[in-house]
């Protein structure tokens, strides 16, 4: 198997962080629909703070 190149890696971890947040966002939907909250009793995810569980990576400098 040929090793990947730094732009691979790089796309792969990105995807692997998207889906992460999709699935917290799906999480968070759902509990939502089951407790009948309405959007102001929902917590609302921001991504500008991270999650203290999930910290987010610090992007390179341009």
């Amino acid at each position: 198997m040929y090793p990947r190149s730094k732009f691979q890696e790089v796309l792969l971890e990105i995807r692997q962080e998207m889906a992460r947040e999709a699935d917290f966002d799906v999480d968070l939907f759902a509990e939502i629909v089951r407790t009948g909250a309405g959007p102001q009793d929902a917590k609302i995810h921001s991504m500008a703070e991270p999650e203290p569980d999930r910290p987010r990576k610090a992007r390179a400098a341009d």
